[in-house]
């Protein structure tokens, strides 16, 4: 499984996401994380979920191997190597 850590904000994920073509298929909170939020998006017609959490600050996220579909765990690293900026507007800027 491959799950990584990420320097933005979950509404930034969330732009960057939206941007990229993917949609939320779900949304709820984290078992036995009060206050968590988890998401899983997909890329509407393709195989393939990524999943977005964020609890106490810390924004991941996380693919299944058999949930990759040739893509997730590629854009996954895309937001890896995103950075916090100050505006969401500027969210897809890296630094």
């Amino acid at each position: 499984m491959l799950e990584l850590d990420l320097q933005l904000t979950a509404e930034q994920a969330l732009d960057a996401c939206r941007r990229h073509g993917l949609v939320v298929q779900s949304e709820r909170e984290l078992a036995g994380r009060g206050g968590s939020r988890h998401w899983h998006l997909r890329v509407p017609g393709r195989r393939g979920t990524l999943e977005l959490n964020e609890w106490q600050g810390k924004v991941w996220v996380k693919v299944h191997p058999l949930r990759d579909g040739g893509w997730a765990s590629d854009f996954a690293r895309e937001l890896c190597a995103l950075r916090r900026t100050r505006s969401n507007a500027a969210s897809g800027d890296r630094e």
